[in-house]
């Protein structure tokens, strides 16, 4: 297990998508049945979505919210049928241009290609600030 301070490609072009407010293409990295869970998530938010138009619908109104930034640092590794991702989102509010600073801890299975399932370790209290 080799850690990197970088993103696989198919991941970093995700992250691009959602960056340039393309949450449909960063729905597209999904199994058509991939589950997405937010194990921390606040009362308020769902902990688990299922299937990928259940996981479009989500993100879609992210950018109204949130312009995503980069990822600095990262540390990853592929394990096997998927990835571990440590990493510190630079996003900014679009309410008010504040900046946002969200970490992650990413848990992504993949088959065929695609993600099956996402466990987002996020911090919840950073959400707070959107």
């Amino acid at each position: 297990m080799h850690a990197s301070s970088s993103l696989p490609a198919w991941l970093a072009q995700g992250i691009a998508a959602l960056a340039a407010g393309q949450t449909q293409a960063w729905a597209d990295l999904y199994t058509e049945d991939a589950v997405h869970e937010f194990p921390y998530a606040p009362e308020d938010h769902p902990s688990r979505l299922e299937g990928r138009e259940a996981i479009a619908a989500f993100m879609a109104p992210l950018p109204g919210l949130i312009r995503f930034g980069h990822l600095d640092p990262i540390r990853s590794r592929e394990v096997g049928d998927g990835i571990i991702v440590e990493a510190r989102g630079h996003h900014h509010r679009v309410s008010d241009g504040m900046a946002v600073k969200i970490d992650y801890v990413w848990f992504i299975t993949l088959r065929e290609g695609k993600i099956s399932h996402f466990r987002d370790y996020m911090n919840p209290l950073q959400l707070a600030r959107l």
